[in-house]
């Protein structure tokens, strides 16, 4: 049998979760028509029908596009038509509502956004992986609790700036892109790693930067004056996230 990971088991999780309350929102949508004296059933029909079809497929397609616009355009769309119909009153607006809602948090439950393929790594047992260094980062492998009585692999790293730790797996985060930026495990000191033009331009990350290119990866602890803790070379970025990815997340 294979071993779920962490992160797959977070997943699967979530999408039990979305499963659940999609469940709910059908069923509170179904007991507001059968208790609020709608006497037509395409009133509730109709809109249910086309909130689905809406939920299911527009809703997914816009919100996973990388242009701003489309998210916006879905929006748009659908508090558009709430309001039309709570106006006109020829069909009914909580139907179409809670239609798009499970829709959209089903497709999300049985069709989940494809994550970017990852580059395929051979783990490596944890008393094999050496240290790794680079654009004044060092890093070593180390454990760190993660609940009673686990442990999880974990990355120590040492910059100018001094020694912090990240747990493996939400380094793997990152750079599967499931996260924009990736934080230091609890007690341990305050670390970001991420790429420039990921944070947003009002955020001390990006204060921090002002030259680096667009997709630099950096280091900040913000300990010191508003600078970079480390920056990685292009060529260091791609060797340390190879490394990173050598290590077992569990």
């Amino acid at each position: 049998m294979t071993t779920l990971s962490t992160r797959e088991r977070d997943r699967r999780g979530g999408r039990i979760v979305l499963a659940v309350i999609a469940l709910v929102a059908a069923a509170v949508s179904a007991w507001l028509h059968f208790h609020t004296g709608t006497i037509r059933p395409s009133a509730f029909w109709v809109p249910t029908l086309v909130g689905l079809a809406y939920g299911t497929v527009v809703w997914p397609i816009g919100m996973r596009r990388g242009s701003g616009w489309w998210p916006n355009l879905v929006w748009v769309g659908f508090l558009g038509v709430f309001f039309l119909l709570i106006a006109t009153k020829t069909f009914s607006a909580p139907a179409w509502f809670l239609a798009v809602i499970v829709g959209a948090l089903l497709a999300e439950a049985v069709f989940p956004a494809k994550r970017a393929s990852t580059s395929s790594v051979a783990k490596l047992p944890l008393d094999q992986v050496r240290p790794w260094s680079g654009s004044g980062v060092t890093a070593a492998v180390t454990e760190r609790p993660f609940g009673r009585p686990n442990a999880k692999p974990a990355v120590l790293v040492t910059t100018q700036d001094g020694r912090t730790v990240f747990l493996v797996m939400d380094l793997a985060a990152f750079f599967d892109g499931e996260k924009g930026i990736a934080e230091s495990t609890n007690g341990e000191q305050l670390t970001f790693l991420t790429r420039k033009g990921i944070a947003s331009k009002s955020s001390v990350l990006d204060d921090a930067t002002p030259g680096l290119a667009d997709g630099t990866l950096f280091l900040f602890t913000g300990q010191q004056d508003a600078r970079p803790s480390a920056v990685f070379s292009d060529e260091d970025a791609v060797a340390f996230e190879q490394w990173v990815r050598t290590i077992p997340e569990d």
